[in-house]
This record gives C-alpha cells, structure tokens and sequence, in this order.
C-alpha cells in the first residue's frame, strides 16, 4: 500500500533539493546573494528606512487618527472601506510595499477592522513608493519623467482596482482611534524599523538565491527560449522573468536592453504593481493572518498591474 506524501515531506524533499543544489556550486550563489544585498543597500535600503522610521513614529504618537479622517467620507463612499484605512493608504503611498500589509494585520490584530475589510483595505495599501520609483527605478531606467509615468500609473491602478474589488457591504462607521505613545518613543521606533527593513533585505536576498538555483537548473534558458519564439529578446524576456521573482532585480536588466522608452515604461510598470514574488512573499507573511489567500493576492495583483500597463501606455503616448 502506497503512503501518501504530506504537505511536509514535500516541503522537506524541495529544501533539501535546494541545499544540495547549491553544495554543487557554492560560488555562484554566494556571488548571487553578495550582488542581491549591494543592490538591496543601494536601492531599496535608502529608499525605504527613513519612511518606516517616520511611519512607526507617527503611529505611536497617534497621528493616524488626524490623517484617517481627511479620507474617511470618500473611502467610505467609493469603496466601502472603514475609517482607519485612510491612515494605512497614506502611509503605503509614502513607504510602500510592505507597508500597507503591516498596517492592516496591525489592525486586525487590535479588532480595528474585520477580515472582509481587511481585503479591501489591502488592495488600495498595496502599492510602491515615490522615493524607489521615482529616485531609483528612474535612475535606472536614464530619466525622472520616466519614473513619474511609472508612479502615477501604478498609483491609479490601485485606486482603478479597489473599485473592483470593493466588498458588498459599507463599513463599520464606528471610529476606531489608535492610542498616543510616547514612551521610549525613539529607541522602540528604530528597533522595529531595524526588524522591518532586515526582513525585506531578508527576502530580496533569498528570491536572488533562488534565481541564481533557477539559472543553474537551466530553467531560465529554457523560459527566454520559449519567449524567443514568439519573437522576444532574450535579455528583455530574462528581465522579465526576474522581475517576476525579484522586481528590483528584473528592471536593474531590463535598464540594459535598450529598449524604446515606452516598452521599458509599461514593462516596468508592470513588474513594479504586480510586485514579483518578493513582495508578495512580504505582504502574505502579514495578511494571510487577515483572511487574505494566496489565489485572492494573485488575482488581485494581476489585475492592478495590467490596469497599470495599460495607464503607462496612454501616459506614454501623451508625454514621450
């Protein structure tokens, strides 16, 4: 009689299948995860630190409470969204990925918020920053204007997406108030800021560990062969396929390919607003506590980042 295989032995066989792996060619994969944590401390690091510090310190002091109730009546209006979500929306727009996740499960955890608003409130969170995208990605990509197209394109896409997504049922309209704090205010604001920018730095190094393992396994090649099929550039489709594990990452090689600007614009919006699996590995590790599936972040990723492509497009044409 055949044992059926669990979800743990499974889980078991691909680690140790990954370990092995990188036993075989240790090099590279350190070499993989040193260039992984120089483009983390160049790009993502100085972009994102100093808004988690802030963010953290305006928690505590319960700015929250003013900033929720400038949005309060549109959210509620428009997407049904509960009172406290204008605070977590504001600060997502100024830090970025994963902010807004945290945010909610902050919420949720206090019984702010249920699960069903937790969706909601997670979809219009679920967005980048202006400091990487218009000071790095733009770096990248030779131009500023380039990174605005890329900012206010995937900026509407998320409030484009929320109303699609918005749940049946109008919130809560009971206030929920986020208590002042101010003890120990600046050593608790630096530990947690630590720990929360350790953990993305964390990701970004093992999805380029993987990506490295991906190349070795000749996966890779097999991927931007296929996409040479239809007529795609091998640098331009392993770019792609980067940017999917590893948005930062995908767009650093795309910059390389040479590309005409608005096919490097709508290519990048689209890695940056569906955010690869990096990202999502972060926002879940905070939101499947919420209710929020893997299936239900996917979909609603996908959605985003085509309705992003298809702004980046139109912008593109008015201002290239």
């Amino acid at each position: 009689m055949i044992k059926k295989i669990s979800k743990k032995h499974l889980l078991t066989i691909f680690i140790i299948s990954i370990i092995i792996t990188a036993l075989i060619s240790p090099s590279d994969y350190i070499a993989g995860t040193l260039g992984a944590f120089i483009l983390y401390s160049k790009n993502v690091l100085p972009a994102l630190f100093p808004f988690i510090f802030f963010n953290k310190m305006l928690t505590m002091i319960g700015s929250a409470n003013e900033l929720s109730s400038m949005l309060k009546k549109p959210l509620a209006k428009i997407y049904h969204a509960p009172a406290i979500s204008g605070y977590v929306i504001i600060m997502s727009i100024f830090c970025g990925y994963p902010i807004g996740s945290k945010l909610t499960r902050d919420l949720y955890d206090n019984n702010a918020i249920s699960k069903s608003e937790c969706v909601i409130i997670n979809i219009l969170s679920s967005v980048c920053g202006p400091i990487f995208i218009i000071g790095t990605i733009s770096g990248m990509l030779g131009s500023t204007k380039y990174g605005y197209i890329i900012y206010f394109s995937h900026l509407l896409s998320a409030f484009v997406n929320g109303f699609i997504y918005r749940p049946k049922n109008k919130p809560d309209t009971s206030n929920y108030t986020i208590k002042q704090n101010y003890d120990d205010i600046l050593s608790k604001t630096m530990v947690d800021s630590i720990i929360s920018i350790a953990i993305v730095g964390g990701y970004i190094a093992i999805m380029s560990f993987f990506i490295t393992m991906l190349d070795k396994i000749q996966l890779t090649k097999l991927v931007t062969t296929m996409f040479g099929y239809f007529g795609v550039e091998q640098d331009v489709s392993k770019a792609i396929w980067y940017g999917l594990f590893e948005m930062t990452r995908g767009i650093s090689n795309l910059s390389n390919c040479n590309l005409a600007p608005i096919f490097s614009i709508s290519i990048s919006t689209f890695l940056v607003t569906f955010g690869g699996v990096c990202i999502a590995l972060q926002s879940l590790n905070y939101s499947q506590k919420c209710g929020i599936t893997i299936s239900k972040y996917l979909l609603s990723k996908i959605t985003q980042a085509i309705i992003a492509t298809i702004f980046s497009i139109i912008l593109c044409l008015i201002f290239l």
